[in-house]
């Protein structure tokens, strides 16, 4: 009977076969993003951004080549555009104009489409959070402190808060608002908020994104985490938003909510770059129908008014539009 062995030869040949095409795929990945018309700074994979952008790519792409920039979110989008390392890019109107007050790269950014609205999505645990406790040395000093459950935004009072993305400007905004004293703690994404909540280390989590938001679809009732209501009346740019997320048995729940808007750097009026920007609006546009009723993102039919730019400077209209 013969038996077949692989030889120390053949393993090595197959690993250099294996890493030769996963190189491979980063450069062609890397080689089509270079070669898109448009790089559109998006958000982390997976979350409501980067599928919007995957939206766009697949009505608007044969019109106009478009990529997504990955990033951590709105924030990082705008720094990614004052650093031209993308033409357009999914900000919140909030942050926009927080951020465009001292870089004038930011401040000259153009409305190219409103898109859908964040909300913010707070979440506690369903079992209470310690909070008073005495500590020495870093060590929790037993039967110090009291458990408190947070169900409401106006029980956040002196808690402390992990921040992912964005929400580290809105926290802020909220706090100069209302004056709860609450502390924040910069999570980097939301599985390291979570750990922070579970851990005790944080009362609450400030996560945003559009409905539904994928970190929350996720989770279930007995997860040990749930929403939190806002309960508050929002103040301009915010506004009130009901949505629901049976997973978690969270229905005509109250969120806080900010618009988005699509932004451009300025391009030169006339030029190539400008053209391209505006044949990407007027295929959107076109196709917002498609949009609204096809096999898209949910956050689609939240855009009404194309025209609206919530104080934005719009980008120029008179530009020549021009195809791929």
């Amino acid at each position: 009977m013969n038996t077949h062995h692989t030889f120390p030869s053949t393993r090595l040949a197959h690993s250099l076969a294996l890493a030769c095409a996963l190189m491979a795929g980063s450069s062609l990945a890397q080689e089509a993003r270079s070669n898109c018309d448009l790089r559109i700074a998006s958000g982390p994979g997976g979350k409501v951004y980067e599928l919007m952008v995957r939206d766009i790519q697949s009505v608007c792409g044969a019109t106009v080549a478009v990529c997504s920039a990955p990033s951590s979110g709105g924030l990082q989008n705008i720094n990614m555009l004052s650093a031209n390392e993308a033409e357009l890019g999914i900000v919140q109107v909030d942050t926009l104009k927080e951020m465009s007050s001292g870089d004038e790269n930011i401040r000259t950014l153009q409305a190219v489409l409103p898109l859908h609205a964040n909300l913010l999505h707070i979440l506690s645990a369903s079992t209470g959070s310690l909070v008073g406790a005495t500590e020495i040395k870093g060590l929790r000093m037993p039967g110090t402190g009291n458990t408190v459950v947070i169900r409401k935004f106006s029980e956040l009072k002196g808690m402390t808060i992990a921040v992912v993305g964005s929400a580290q400007l809105m926290g802020q905004s909220l706090e100069r608002q209302v004056g709860y004293g609450m502390r924040f703690v910069v999570a980097d994404n939301d599985d390291q908020a979570l750990a922070l909540l579970k851990a005790g280390q944080v009362q609450a989590i400030f996560t945003l994104g559009g409905w539904p938001l994928p970190a929350i679809a996720r989770l279930k009732t007995g997860n040990g985490v749930q929403l939190v209501n806002f309960d508050l009346e929002p103040r301009t740019p915010y506004l009130a938003v009901k949505r629901n997320y049976q997973n978690l048995d969270a229905f005509n729940f109250s969120f806080l909510g900010v618009p988005n808007l699509l932004v451009s750097r300025p391009f030169k009026a006339g030029g190539a770059m400008a053209s391209k920007v505006a044949t990407l609006q007027s295929c959107i546009k076109q196709r917002l129908d498609d949009l609204h009723e096809g096999r898209y993102q949910p956050s689609w039919k939240e855009i009404k008014d194309t025209s609206v730019t919530y104080g934005v400077a719009a980008m120029p209209t008179s530009t020549k539009l021009v195809a791929k």
